[in-house]
């Protein structure tokens, strides 16, 4: 009998890219309500969208994405979204450490931030979503 090779997962972490905002916004929309357009067709993000930072991939697909939002006392609040058949504890830890990582790199450090100081960031969101809605 022939041993059994264990193929290892080859999970990638890795930034937001814009060419991946299609299917961070169609996972988004699998674990959210939508809202629709005042016309009744398709549907709307709000700032709960946030700003994607990191993305988990599998084989070159989405598996899993991180995004951040700002909370009413100013704070980061990451959050994290996957698929039901890649997203393990385990990539969901990784990507969160890797997507704090990457906003104190970008914005600043996360423990130190007041509401004052995220202003860009909320700013950040508010306009990508806009952009977002316009483009949809």
């Amino acid at each position: 009998m022939e041993p059994t090779e264990i193929k290892k997962e080859d999970i990638k972490l890795r930034e937001v890219y814009l060419q991946d905002l299609k299917s961070v916004i169609t996972l988004y929309g699998n674990n959210s309500l939508a809202i629709k357009h005042e016309n009744g067709v398709g549907t709307r993000l709000t700032s709960d969208f946030g700003l994607p930072i990191g993305i988990a991939e599998k084989n070159g697909k989405l598996i899993a994405y991180s995004r951040v939002n700002i909370d009413g006392k100013g704070k980061p609040v990451f959050q994290i979204h996957t698929n039901e058949t890649g997203g393990t504890d385990t990539v969901c830890k990784n990507l969160s450490n890797f997507s704090e990582e990457r906003f104190a790199a970008i914005w600043g450090d996360s423990k130190e931030q007041s509401l004052l100081m995220n202003k860009p960031v909320q700013s950040a969101i508010d306009k990508l979503v806009d952009w977002l809605n316009h483009c949809s």
